[in-house]
């Protein structure tokens, strides 16, 4: 892949998404990661379905 092609990838991913870093205790993460690999769920799956169940919870929530 070209210099260019990967700039042009790069600017549409930031200005599309956004990124989230989090530190959490090794167990916990090593506890999810095993339970999620079990699941056959990805890390960034994972978070979409928390983040999406959160927000409808609190939105149905406020009615």
């Amino acid at each position: 892949m070209g210099k260019t092609s990967t700039q042009v990838k790069q600017r549409y991913l930031d200005k599309a998404y956004s990124q989230i870093a989090v530190r959490l205790q090794k167990d916990l993460v090593a506890q999810w990661e095993e339970a999620i690999k079990t699941d056959g769920i990805s890390k960034a799956e994972f978070i979409r379905r928390a983040i999406t169940q959160y927000l409808e919870s609190r939105s149905s929530s406020a009615k």
